[in-house]
């Protein structure tokens, strides 16, 4: 969701029933991250990271690919200053949310071409 501060505006972005909880946003402005289980459900137990267009279309690209193992995800992500990179975590499906046991870091420059979800 996003709020207009100065119209009191709000936009529903996804529309989605998923867990979906944004966490950083590209220095573009038309764009953020998401922790997001819309690719199985599972709740928090089961996210990746996407990243959503905020020009209402609700596109969404899957980024990473953790909870396709069992027993894993992804999540915390923070993009850098220039967009390029986005650090982030790896952790167990059963850690709480915020707990990692690793710390990536995906080269949006370098990315294979994310496949359609």
């Amino acid at each position: 969701m996003g709020l207009r501060l100065e119209t009191g505006e709000v936009t529903n972005y996804t529309n989605s029933p998923a867990y979906e909880e944004p966490e950083g946003i590209f220095p573009d402005g038309m764009h953020t991250l998401v922790e997001s289980d819309r690719h199985g459900g599972g709740g928090d137990s089961h996210i990746d990271l996407y990243k959503l267009a905020l020009d209402g279309s609700g596109t969404m690209q899957r980024l990473t690919y953790f909870s396709d193992t069992p027993g894993y995800k992804a999540s915390n992500p923070v993009v850098s200053d220039d967009g390029r990179y986005i650090a982030f975590q790896m952790a167990r499906s059963a850690d709480m949310p915020g707990v990692g046991r690793g710390l990536f870091l995906y080269d949006t420059a370098r990315a294979p071409e994310p496949l359609s979800h």
